[in-house]
């Protein structure tokens, strides 16, 4: 072959350009970010929209409708999901793969836009974002210390937050927790009754006597001259003595009202608690990094690292910044125990070298050409401006097992010429030549399955790219090096005189060859009749139907937890329940929590699960493990905390491991859809019932609940047209009473903080407080009861749309060891029994949905990947129909699969279809290896039967030792060695090793007894052809 033959025959050539490819591959490593997950653009559209006071009822009809009615027209949108809350309507859009996020988020600008003017006037302007869903923080830090939480939020907000927004590559910094500062103006209902004071002329006097205006410019004596107004208030105490006309005469507002330069009311809070030296910090703020799209998260981390002693020595006494979770070390580990499985996987692979050969040269040669077929991979990596992430690092550790199949049916070949009486230069040039098509057709088989996994469709697709690419560059690369530099080495490393075998490596040889006899004796019993080789067909034919039937005992989950070491607890108390009140249940679960050795820190967040839950019953609690090596497994304490939190009443915990790849999600989603709320509500409590009895569920909630009691207030109209005044009015004055009016903002050192207008809170703390709230009128001052009804109803907690259409969410956990498979169809068969009308109807979402989505796609990809295969070994081997033997290889794998699957309780998920579909390329390289050898014997005048009793034993020590030292380099990942990642990369190598074991057993008999049918029944049709 040319190429083997100018690298023997140049070595200084080959070696430079090896040299040249391990620099830039270098560089290229160097340069690439390191990251948790590939950075992927997945078209997320976000419209919040801000309506104070308003209930879910209000915010359906009056906003969300609205605007969904109106984004409804845009082209490529997949999925609108709405959530009218308490006071904000959220809505989120999906948009086709493909769509480019900035598009598709000014194509829903420009239709809010559009209807900004028909949406209530006290309404906030919508805000529109693009969501990026793998925006994860880097860093998590809690501040905290003896110092109030106004000011200490005050201090993060101006120097905090600053400092680590300034760190290049940091995108953005959340904060949670604190308590804004806010001057608050506080009346007594009494006195307002008494000087006949109405709040909103009061938040408009405060709003008037606080202005700064231009007056603009004039010109006198050639000089130009501006106008301005200085009449903000300069301080609090000016607003104190501001003049307020009452009934009874001008008096200062200190006279009528109390002003209170604090904070505004606190409906959520932050809780710290670090269970190592057992510190408790109550007045606590979380701060979230997050990083760039295009930063590099390792980098980040180590920067905002560096400015932590530096923003610790400006913090007051008493304050302290610590990091409480950093997803850069899961990075770096994940980067060390990949790099570690590549060297062991090198080690196993030379040490099965070494066993077959005998001969440390083979050991040195695989040495070198392993790392130099993975090095160059980072420089291509780089260029495409990929990172380094667990997809791709995935990739790598996988390429080990791939990569060793070239270099060593070539070095063993090699190695037979040079037995053979070859000179070291022939054997190299021989040896190569021999199986150089062999060696080519199994490289590009491969690349050929991995093409289309880099070009699957779906989000799963997306992130699975990375990892088909990897493998894909690091195979291309390894068939270089196996055609240049392997036969190089070998023709300078191998002596021209054959060495006296060692003991070892003759009594090693000896029993090589007592196998090779041993294999074609029994080869050629099957082969001896056509009876014989059906037979062993039908046999195997009998254990594939066989092991297929038990498929089905295979649980489905979309991908495998990873253990990062964090847990999140979930409280939701009875809805009227207060902070404090939340607060004292927390604490009892923090008594539980901080009693396991396990737990290193705890988060509490009080008054908010999320952004679509939120409200001073509900809390959130984060808890970060100890290192993995240091505990059980983090699903398994998550378990026990729950068991243990079962038994405390009246609240609503759930308590889930959380996984590194799946985030905090539940790991069931799903939707009931209908137009009347209603019936859905009806529906959707017995399915609850009926989930409370599927084995393997816990935590079945659904997102359907009583609101919080609500106080409606209608008005009397002929009343208030008879008093002169409006229910707009009417509005105002409840609304400042209670809620309080902002109008103004009082600036101190260049930032504003509100001023509001409102009673006491202890005046508006009862049902009959509010029927008291002070209306005024030309005629005087009346209660608000003399002009509406007042009455308690029971409030709607929020109102969802999918796709327009009201919804239920269905939210639940699985118990540790169940797969998400194992329930759905439970799930499905409940649903069907409540026999829903039409146009009701169950819709999957989370990872039931992309599960569904994968495993369609992941079908696709395994038959074009059959398809490619069988296309270019057609090309290849210039022939139609021994392609198809060479790819009965692929269901003999399947057989290794399902026993490995159910001897090793693996789960079949996005990592295990990728698997089997990367072993369509891999097994047939048994196949290929027999048939070329058997093609090539046959061109020199042998019959069928005699090319494969020489063929087979001919290439039996290449096969094996190809396919164990690809086995060995894969068993890191299936033994699931490393801290990081180890359940992502185990059922890759679980899969492959089981695969790779049954296809190479049963194809050393299995595609001999074929071909042997096959061309003797062609002889014998050409024979008959030829007598008649």
């Amino acid at each position: 072959m040319y190429i083997a033959d100018l690298s023997i025959k140049r070595p200084v050539l080959i070696t430079m350009i090896m040299a040249m490819l391990l620099l830039f591959g270098i560089i290229g490593y160097i340069n690439l970010p390191l990251n948790l997950m590939p950075q992927i653009k997945i078209p997320f559209v976000t419209v919040q929209t801000i309506y104070p006071g308003a209930s879910p009822t209000q915010i359906e009809t009056l906003i969300t409708k609205k605007i969904e009615d109106e984004i409804g027209s845009i082209s490529r949108i997949k999925t609108v999901k709405s959530f009218s809350l308490d006071s904000v309507s959220i809505i989120l859009i999906e948009f086709e793969l493909g769509k480019d996020p900035d598009v598709a988020n000014q194509e829903v600008k420009d239709k809010v836009d559009a209807i900004i003017n028909k949406l209530p006037d006290d309404a906030e302007t919508p805000v529109i974002e693009k969501l990026d869903i793998t925006a994860m923080p880097i860093l998590n830090l809690v501040i905290g210390g003896n110092i109030d939480a106004t000011d200490l939020l005050e201090l993060v907000e101006t120097h905090v937050k600053d400092s680590l927004s300034r760190v290049d590559g940091v995108g953005r910094v959340s904060v949670a927790g604190g308590r804004d500062r806010e001057i608050r103006v506080e009346f007594d209902n009494k006195v307002i009754y008494e000087n006949s004071i109405n709040l909103t002329q009061v938040a408009g006097i405060l709003s008037a006597a606080n202005k700064d205006m231009p007056g603009g410019n004039f010109q006198s004596e050639g000089q130009d001259f501006s106008v301005r107004l200085k009449g903000e208030l300069s301080s609090v105490e000016e607003l104190r003595n501001l003049d307020i006309p009452t009934a009874s005469g001008i008096k200062k507002l200190w006279q009528l009202a109390h002003i209170d330069d604090s904070g505004a009311d606190v409906r959520q809070r932050t809780i710290f608690y670090d269970n190592i030296i057992d510190q408790k910090q109550e007045t606590s703020i979380l701060l979230s990094v997050i990083k760039s799209p295009d930063g590099n998260a390792v980098e980040v981390a180590k920067k905002v690292r560096k400015i932590l002693p530096k923003i610790q020595s400006e913090l007051p006494q008493g304050v302290s910044l610590q990091i409480i979770g950093d997803a850069s070390e899961f990075i770096r580990m994940s980067v060390a125990d990949t790099l570690g499985n590549i060297l062991m996987g090198i080690g196993l692979t030379a040490l099965i070298l070494l066993f077959f050969l005998h001969d440390f040269r083979s050991t040195l040669i695989v040495a070198i050409t392993m790392p130099l077929s993975i090095i160059p991979t980072f420089m291509v990596l780089n260029a495409l401006g990929m990172s380094l992430n667990v997809m791709s690092l995935m990739g790598l550790s996988t390429a080990v097992g791939v990569l060793v199949m070239n270099s060593v049916v070539i070095l063993e070949n090699i190695f037979r010429h040079k037995e053979m009486g070859h000179s070291k230069k022939e054997a190299a040039s021989s040896g190569t030549s021999e199986v150089a098509v062999a060696v080519i057709a199994s490289t590009l088989t491969n690349i050929a399955v991995f093409v289309p996994l880099a070009n699957m469709g779906g989000i799963a697709g997306l992130f699975l790219k990375d990892f088909a690419l990897t493998v894909a560059f690091a195979t291309a690369f390894s068939l270089i090096v196996s055609l240049t530099l392997t036969p190089m080495l070998a023709s300078l490393i191998i002596p021209e005189k054959k060495k006296k075998d060692n003991p070892i490596g003759a009594a090693l040889e000896r029993m090589f060859h007592s196998l090779e006899r041993s294999y074609a004796i029994i080869l050629e019993k099957v082969l001896h009749s056509r009876v014989r080789s059906g037979l062993l067909i039908l046999a195997t034919v009998a254990a594939f139907v066989g092991t297929m039937a038990l498929f089905g005992k295979i649980p489905f989950e979309f991908i495998p937890m990873m253990d990062e070491g964090s847990i999140d607890i979930k409280v939701e108390l009875p809805q009227g329940y207060d902070l404090s009140e939340t607060a004292a249940l927390l604490k009892e679960v923090e008594d539980h929590v901080v009693a396991y050795d396990s737990v290193k820190t705890v988060v509490t967040k009080l008054g908010q699960i999320s952004s679509m839950d939120s409200g001073t019953n509900m809390a959130i609690m984060n808890i970060k493990l100890v290192e993995k090596s240091l505990r059980e497994p983090h699903a398994v304490i998550a378990a026990q905390i729950g068991e243990e939190l079962s038994a405390l009443p009246n609240a609503r915990i759930r308590v889930t491991a959380l996984s590194g790849m799946g985030g905090g999600g539940a790991a069931v989603n799903f939707y009931l859809l209908g137009e009347d709320i209603t019936v859905l509500e009806g529906y959707s409590r017995q399915l609850k019932e009926s989930m409370a009895n599927i084995d393997g569920l816990i935590n079945v909630d659904k997102s359907s609940k009583a609101g919080k009691p609500e106080i409606t207030i209608l008005p009397y109209r002929q009343k208030l047209s008879d008093m002169g005044i409006s229910v707009q009015e009417l509005a105002l004055a409840m609304r400042a009473a209670i809620e309080g009016m902002v109008m103004t903002q009082y600036k101190e050192g260049g930032r504003e903080y509100d001023i509001r207008v409102t009673l006491k809170d202890e005046d508006v703390s009862s049902y009959d407080d509010i029927r008291d709230i002070a209306v005024a009128t030309q005629s005087g001052i009346y209660p608000i009861s003399y002009f509406a009804d007042v009455k308690i109803t029971e409030g709607i907690n929020k109102i969802l749309h999918t796709d327009k259409v009201k919804s239920i969410e269905f939210t639940a956990d699985t118990m540790p060891g169940v797969a998400l498979g194992t329930v759905t169809g439970p799930i499905e068969e409940a649903v069907e029994g409540l026999e829903m009308a039409e146009g009701y109807k169950l819709k999957w979402a989370g990872d039931a949905e992309m599960m569904q989505e994968t495993v369609l796609n992941m079908i696709f990809v395994f038959i074009l990947a059959i398809v490619l295969t069988y296309m270019l070994l057609s090309a290849i081997l210039e022939k139609f129909g021994q392609p198809v033997l060479i790819l009965s290889t692929v269901p003999l794998s399947l057989i290794g699969v399902v026993l490995a699957f159910l001897i090793t309780g693996q789960t079949m998920n996005i990592v295990s279809m990728m698997a089997i579909v990367m072993l369509v390329g891999m097994v047939v390289n048994n196949a290929i290896l027999i048939l070329e050898y058997t093609n090539q014997l046959r061109a020199g005048g042998m019959d069928i039967r005699s090319a494969l009793l020489k063929a087979c034993p001919t290439k039996l020590k290449p096969i094996l030792m190809a396919n164990i030292a690809t086995m060995l380099g894969m068993l890191p990942m299936a033994l699931g060695i490393g801290e990081s990642a180890a359940e992502m990369r185990q059922p890759m190598g679980i899969v492959s090793i089981g695969g790779l074991i049954t296809a190479t057993f049963l194809s050393l008999f299995v595609i001999p007894s074929l071909e042997n049918l096959i061309e003797s029944r062609k002889l014998k049709e050409k024979k008959n052809e030829t007598n008649s």
